[in-house]
């Protein structure tokens, strides 16, 4: 009766224990900072249910190869420690046994294979112990520990003794899983809502509490959003190296912390990008306040490697409602507005936001983004407006002259697309598929016999000095096998100048692989005369500025006549552009200019045109222009 009501107790004495450790996890009690006192309890009732004189647990680490203590009770001390660690290195034959089996039970410890360097080695410090009855702690990911119950008395375990630790151990399987599945989540929240050199919320961390406070800011008032670098920090990351420019955002992230307490909101979302949210009365005195007592505090000299950095600081600002709604429509903002401020002074900048200006910003951005995806869907198309001898009207050539076929906006002519396609450096893209399509072109004419003819493309000031170009022309010509001087090279008079020995080398290096260069808008004001002399410039083409009012205009038919003088003088050919009438065809002809171009012999012509046109001219005979 008596075996029977002890059995009894120490049943009702575990069911109490996980009723304990289940209330626990079911309340998120488990946790860091809980674990101390539960285990210490656990290990005092484990003994007591057992009637051992030492209980101890114990987790491995993730190699298996290592035993670290989590608390040991003494009964005859009531004394809670840590233990030393255990090695497989030293308790070999212990780590093999404790793995290969649910519940470990030995009656004579010294005189046990799998226990005896224990006795030796382990309990020779700690009192003569005689039995053990050690049970593994099961996790999800393996065995992850063990339960130990030493006695100094003989002890013959049985099942129900093995039974017993065994529940035990389940219990600690719930609770180690159950710490770690919170651990996990802690680092997970961690690394969502934490930056983790600084301390400082992160990215996310501050989009979520902004959001939370933004309903709650007085209608008396606004918000203001911050975005703050600091200047020249590529710079500074250069010179002290990493760890060094780590360790000063260190120092400038607890000057922000500091600085900013609630209600004011700060982060670290990259790099050296910082962000913060204050509130914003109506004449802005508690932001000034802050934002001066922050600039003071940031701009107080570092010490790092024995030398005093001074950083300075660029930052940019956006109004709540004024300019945003939201969080993230405020941070980016921000940046936007310190950005442009930065295009005027890199050091020291403030940037407030305009709306104005991040519109035009975001519509050349999907602009490019369109004009990107229009030559990867092939949108774009070549025309070609014939070139005359201006002698006969006999065709010479043909300016190749690029259109966007949008699909929504229907024929788009260059002058809505090239100067964003130039800011943004797209042309290069454009120019180089121009160049493609007009040698393809130039391939089939020279099929048909008609390898006599040109084709001039237009191409601009970026692109002409880009370093890739002369190899990317000959590689194409080959391609197409293609005759170089058959493409003419458009470059505008304003090319020539800004950048006199550059431009010189690059036309000297097309020179030399048979391209020819022409002049286009000759005379429109970057005239300087003396440069033609330097350059080996094949053709000058006269603006139709100039042609517009020759018929009418004394001074316009003196430049005219001037250009086509110097042409002839210099050995370069003259073509003009804009033809518009037979009286316009006349006096150039009059004054001896060699090549005419523009709507009274031609509009521009669609490819298909064109090779119609080429078509009825396969006899090799000269090529005209159907007359009017």
């Amino acid at each position: 009766m008596q075996r029977y009501d002890e059995t009894i107790r120490k049943i009702d004495a575990i069911r109490k224990q996980q009723e304990q450790i289940f209330e626990k996890a079911k309340n998120h009690a488990v946790n860091s900072d809980t674990i101390k006192e539960t285990l210490e309890k656990l290990c005092a009732e484990v003994s007591a249910i057992m009637k051992c004189d030492r209980v101890s647990i114990w987790l491995f680490n993730e190699e298996k190869t290592t035993l670290h203590s989590q608390n040991t009770y003494i009964d005859e001390t009531k004394e809670h420690r840590i233990d030393e660690d255990l090695s497989d290195d030293v308790y070999t034959a212990y780590f093999e046994a404790i793995q290969s089996q649910r519940t470990l039970a030995v009656d004579d410890i010294e005189n046990n294979k799998a226990t005896k360097e224990i006795a030796e080695k382990f309990f020779h410090n700690s009192g003569r112990y005689h039995s053990l009855l050690d049970a593994c702690i099961i996790l999800s990911s393996g065995v992850g520990g063990v339960l130990c119950c030493e006695s100094k008395k003989h002890r013959t375990w049985n099942t129900f003794d093995r039974m017993i630790v065994s529940a035990i151990t389940d219990m600690l399987s719930f609770f180690f899983d159950r710490l770690s599945r919170i651990s996990f989540e802690e680092n997970l929240h961690r690394l969502a809502f934490v930056d983790e050199l600084t301390e400082m919320n992160n990215y996310n961390a501050f989009l979520t509490q902004v959001e939370s406070v933004l309903p709650t800011v007085d209608k008396k008032q606004e918000g203001i959003f911050v975005y703050m670098t600091i200047d020249q920090f590529i710079e500074i990351h250069s010179v002290f190296g990493p760890e060094l420019a780590d360790k000063i955002i260190e120092i400038v992230a607890e000057r922000f912390k500091q600085t900013f307490d609630r209600p004011y909101y700060a982060a670290r979302i990259a790099f050296d990008h910082f962000v913060i949210f204050l509130p914003y009365d109506q004449n802005g005195e508690a932001f000034n306040n802050k934002m001066e007592k922050l600039l003071k505090k940031l701009n107080e000299p570092i010490l790092i490697a024995n030398q005093e950095v001074y950083l300075t600081f660029s930052y940019g600002l956006a109004y709540y409602p004024k300019d945003v709604l939201t969080p993230l429509e405020g941070v980016q903002a921000a940046r936007f507005a310190l950005e442009t401020s930065r295009h005027i002074n890199s050091r020291k900048s403030i940037g407030i936001y305009n709306t104005e200006k991040h519109n035009h910003m975001k519509q050349t951005m999907l602009s490019e983004m369109n004009m990107r995806k229009g030559l990867d869907m092939n949108e774009f198309r070549l025309f070609y407006q014939p070139q005359v001898d201006c002698k006969t009207g006999e065709i010479l050539g043909f300016e190749a002259l690029i259109r966007w076929q949008h699909p929504q906006r229907g024929l788009i002519y260059p002058n809505e697309f090239i100067d964003l396609a130039e800011s943004t450096g797209f042309i290069i893209s454009i120019g180089e598929w121009v160049i493609i399509q007009a040698l393809d072109q130039l391939k089939k004419m020279k099929t048909w016999g008609m390898d006599h003819l040109t084709i001039s493309v237009n191409l601009s000031p970026r692109h002409f000095l880009h370093k890739n170009l002369p190899q990317f022309l000959r590689t194409h010509s080959e391609r197409a096998q293609v005759n170089p001087k058959n493409l003419l090279l458009e470059i505008t008079e304003s090319v020539a100048l800004e950048s006199h020995d550059a431009v010189k080398e690059r036309i000297e290096a097309l020179s030399i692989l048979g391209f020819t260069i022409s002049i286009d808008d000759f005379g429109t004001g970057y005239s300087a005369f003396i440069y033609l002399q330097a350059f080996p410039i094949t053709q000058l083409k006269i603006d139709m500025t100039f042609i517009k009012e020759i018929e009418y205009d004394e001074k316009s038919r003196a430049i005219v006549k001037a250009i086509i003088q110097l042409g002839k003088t210099l050995n370069i050919r003259t073509i003009a552009e804009g033809i518009e009438t037979k009286g316009q065809w006349d006096i150039l002809r009059h004054k001896g200019c060699d090549e005419l171009q523009g709507y009274y012999f031609a509009k521009p012509l669609p490819e298909k045109r064109l090779n119609e046109l080429l078509h009825i001219h396969k006899d090799h005979s000269p090529l005209y222009l159907p007359k009017k």
